[in-house]
């Protein structure tokens, strides 16, 4: 069943490969599952590949009432122990994602195998705070068609792919829920999981975009030299790397998961 009910919600969620080490695959704030449709199929011939819909987005039931990071975590946990799916599992993040993977290593050290961050976004300063609440109640305002200009714009420029790519793209962001997307993104204003980079312990690898305008190449290296041991790549890719890039993207995650 492609629906399962785990921490109170309804969730949409995909669950591919053979038995085998699971991997999980968050998408970006804003995304959806499916922006992983042409990453997860390269992996599910070597492992057990896990993603879902993210509370509030895609397919997943809508919320109202505001949330926190932990809220989050805790939907991941739900959903690994409902389907089984043992712990230490693999982690591939997407940009605001990345603070969903710290603060689950906050809460158990043991949980990640090994951590893939794609152009993350760890944190927001709280100098930026103000300007992201802003951006969540236009949404809420004005629905998601109103942030096109200061968000899609630079996170996705139609010239990173494809027409027919870019505009199944757009289409899904077009259609989030407002109000579900405002309450995500309030989440990422008011959080900073910066100061947990040191505290990465499992293997890692660190993703960046070269034609990522939200989050440029030297930011990104910088989290990566924050990271123990953590090993940096760059790739052809804009700010939604899974989409932009999946053949890079997967070629990457194929060498440096354990097979």
């Amino acid at each position: 069943m492609p629906w399962i009910e785990a921490n109170g919600l309804s969730f949409h969620y995909k669950l591919e490969g053979v038995a085998g080490p699971p991997v999980v695959l968050l998408h970006e704030l804003g995304g959806s599952l499916e922006s992983w449709e042409d990453v997860a199929p390269g992996l599910s011939s070597r492992y057990r590949v896990f993603r879902y819909d993210q509370r509030g987005f895609g397919l997943s039931e809508k919320v109202r009432k505001p949330f926190g990071l932990a809220d989050l975590v805790d939907d991941l946990q739900a959903l690994l122990r409902a389907l089984d799916l043992p712990t230490p599992v693999h982690l591939v993040c997407v940009a605001a994602a990345s603070t969903q993977a710290l603060a689950l290593i906050e809460r158990d050290p043991q949980a990640l195998a090994s951590l893939v961050l794609c152009n993350p976004a760890p944190g927001v300063d709280a100098s930026r705070a103000e300007q992201l609440e802003n951006v969540a109640a236009q949404a809420e305002r004005e629905g998601m068609r109103s942030i096109l200009p200061t968000m899609l714009a630079r996170s996705y420029p139609p010239e990173l792919s494809d027409p027919r790519t870019y505009e199944r793209y757009r289409g899904r962001y077009i259609a989030n829920d407002p109000v579900g997307f405002a309450l995500a993104f309030r989440v990422l204003a008011r959080t900073d999981k910066r100061p947990s980079l040191g505290a990465i312990a499992c293997p890692t690898m660190v993703v960046a975009g070269r034609q990522d305008l939200v989050r440029p190449v030297a930011v990104t290296q910088e989290i990566a030299q924050r990271i123990p041991g953590a090993r940096f790549e760059v790739i052809d890719a804009g700010h939604m790397m899974p989409v932009t890039a999946p053949e890079a993207l997967l070629a990457l995650l194929l060498d440096f998961l354990p097979r």
